[in-house]
């Protein structure tokens, strides 16, 4: 695969306004996608926001992504949702309160069907974090901006303003959010 090429899958990621995350490295952690109900938050903004995968279709509104996150924003009981300009899709924030910025998660989900040979190809990028889940997916792990978890059918994409979210945090969010949407 071209760099050019490569660059292009990659450069929509980092375009969505998302503040600096740190530089990664491999990351091991465990998944939590739940589906009961959560503690967590107040929806300002609810949207009808829905991922369409083969077979089903997945709401990806911010208080269904809350319900399948549950502890790992449970802390955070704010929940804003928004839609960025030129998507249709919303992005997520969960925050310790409506004015405390710097507390915020952020998580945008997006249907992106990519060819699994691609993803594999992007695995030897330079921006590649090392996370043995991501081949449960079939995707792959870039740290570029924000983690972004790429499947076969989805962009995961997951910041944090707060510095003390760890980007193994993040990508906690991130395998939740895709566990989420294969169940």
């Amino acid at each position: 695969m071209s760099a050019r090429l490569r660059r292009g899958l990659v450069v929509p990621v980092a375009v969505l306004g998302f503040a600096a995350a740190g530089c990664g490295s491999s990351i091991e952690g465990e998944a939590v996608a739940q589906s009961g109900p959560s503690d967590v938050g107040s929806v300002s903004s609810p949207g009808s926001g829905s991922v369409s995968s083969p077979g089903s279709t997945v709401s990806t509104d911010c208080a269904a992504l809350t319900k399948a996150l549950g502890r790992l924003v449970s802390d955070r009981p704010h929940l804003t949702e928004a839609v960025l300009p030129g998507s249709i899709d919303p992005t997520c924030s969960w925050s310790k309160g409506p004015t405390n910025v710097m507390s915020t998660i952020t998580a945008s989900v997006k249907p992106q069907v990519t060819d699994p040979a691609v993803l594999v190809e992007m695995r030897n990028g330079t921006n590649v974090v090392p996370d043995p889940r991501s081949a449960q997916f079939g995707g792959v792990v870039l740290d570029v901006v924000a983690m972004a978890l790429l499947t076969p059918e989805h962009s995961i994409i997951v910041n944090a303003l707060d510095p003390s979210v760890s980007d193994a945090t993040k990508l906690d969010v991130a395998f939740a959010i895709a566990e989420y949407l294969e169940n």
